[in-house]
């Protein structure tokens, strides 16, 4: 028993595994709107969520015009080995549309995919971008700092790799 407990355990941190890299690249200008990725399980534990943009062309939504950010994870778990990345931001051109994946995928063991959603990043605004878990149900929220609400997203159809 106890050693079907340690491979299981060991199993978990090796699928686990998870990297930060970043493979997004935009020369950003001063005014340009300013996204920051976050994430809220509620009481549960967080795993580490994966951010992409598409700045390229958003509205074909061709999975290589999506450029990973890397991952928002707030805090370190002795079951996930990746390590704490709890600040992830990126600058996007303004006055255009953005589209944005986002996902967690635990070694394929236990993933969710939120809705990919394209929104108008308007100049000098600053914007949090939150994978959301509720009811075993991921979804993406992209709030205006300045005024606290929702902005207006169009859902896309999902890019699969």
């Amino acid at each position: 028993m106890i050693n079907k407990l340690t491979s299981i355990l060991i199993l978990m941190l090796l699928v686990g595994c998870s990297t930060s890299k970043s493979e997004y690249i935009y020369t950003a200008k001063n005014n340009d709107p300013h996204l920051e990725f976050s994430s809220d399980f509620g009481n549960k534990t967080k795993p580490p969520v994966h951010f992409s943009l598409n700045i390229i062309d958003p509205d074909s939504n061709k999975c290589e015009d999506f450029k990973e950010i890397g991952y928002y994870y707030p805090e370190s778990s002795i079951f996930i080995f990746a390590e704490a990345n709890p600040e992830l931001s990126a600058k996007v051109p303004a006055n255009k549309y953005v589209s944005i994946e986002s996902h967690y995928n635990i070694g394929n063991a236990e993933y969710c995919y939120a809705e990919t959603l394209q929104f108008l990043a308007e100049e000098a605004k600053n914007y949090n971008v939150i994978f959301k878990m509720k009811n075993d149900i991921c979804n993406l929220e992209i709030i205006d700092n300045e005024n606290l609400k929702p902005v207006r997203v169009k859902p896309k159809r999902q890019c699969i790799r």
